[in-house]
């Protein structure tokens, strides 16, 4: 796509949008209600100016509107910020189907998870379950354009989805409507702090695609914006991930790397010999308790 002098075409549902990049420069902030008109009420210019506002690389973020890919979706300002509301069913996690395959992964791949556990001190059957209850061994990694997803949550903050997703919970938790003002206190608070989290991850984006280890651009994940067999988050990337087959890439749709970027995770989060410590590690790559659970017992089914 052409790049114009001071504007960049973005290809959003089949509507095309012109978005003065030069505006990006210009200091917005939360309390910035005044109403927009043309290419600058469309909410991917919007996600841009609090993006380059909370200092994410204002050239990749340009890079971003110029791909056709990228677009701005309700559902994930939605489901990242009320998913509080329900709490998961990990329990298909650890049934018949899961503890087979496991255990045909760490008889498989028995070298590796060895090698991995040498450097770095973590069980086969830890990493082989967890890497089953995150995508089931690579086979469901998410088809969601993960910049998508975090430039959507940077608007999570603004009164219409404030309202709407106060709304969701409600109705999710059959909340007595006299309870709404605390509910919205509620739902703000986790939305300002989903803002800064998008954030931190869009500038984790680009800090992997300037190191040119994985192509940010186009990456696909869950829609929470994780991605690979891992579902590590972009700042996980940046933090943990591990090169596994020493070809100078790390690729955690490739097997070696995933398998040693969980273990160096787990090291890094405090995995030891106790059961405490093994679980504050687990936690630690998601602070669900059913979800420790599940990796837990999905191991120790696994190992028997």
């Amino acid at each position: 796509m052409n790049i114009l002098p001071l504007a960049t075409l973005v290809l959003t549902s089949s509507l095309v949008i012109l978005l003065s990049l030069s505006s990006l420069s210009g200091t917005a902030t939360d309390d910035d209600r005044s109403p927009k008109t043309g290419a600058e009420s469309h909410p991917l210019a919007r996600a841009a100016r609090v993006a380059v506002d909370r200092g994410v690389d204002k050239t990749y973020i340009e890079q971003l509107l110029q791909d056709s890919t990228t677009s701005f979706d309700e559902k994930y300002v939605r489901t990242n910020v009320t998913n509080f509301a329900t709490k998961p069913d990990y329990s298909h996690n650890w049934n018949s189907e899961a503890v087979a395959s496991v255990r045909e992964f760490l008889s498989k791949h028995e070298d590796l998870l060895r090698r991995a556990d040498s450097v770095h001190g973590v069980p086969p059957s830890i990493i082989a379950a967890l890497l089953w209850v995150e995508t089931k061994h690579g086979r469901v990694t998410g088809k969601h354009h993960v910049p998508s997803v975090y430039l959507s949550v940077l608007l999570s903050n603004e009164p219409a989805f404030i309202e709407s997703n106060t709304g969701l919970v409600m109705k999710a938790k059959s909340i007595d409507s006299a309870k709404i003002d605390s509910v919205r206190e509620s739902v703000t608070k986790r939305a300002d702090r989903k803002v800064n989290w998008a954030a931190q991850q869009l500038k984790a984006l680009h800090t992997i695609q300037v190191r040119k280890t994985m192509n940010t651009l186009t990456l696909r994940g869950s829609w929470a914006g994780a991605f690979g067999l891992t579902q590590f988050l972009p700042s996980s990337y940046v933090s943990s991930a591990a090169d596994g087959n020493d070809d100078g890439l790390i690729d955690l749709y490739q097997l070696d790397d995933a398998v040693f970027s969980v273990a160096n995770y787990l090291e890094r989060a405090g995995w030891g010999k106790t059961p405490e410590q093994q679980r504050k590690a687990i936690h630690h790559y998601n602070n669900s308790d059913d979800y420790v659970n599940a990796v837990m017992k999905l191991a120790g089914l696994a190992s028997e």
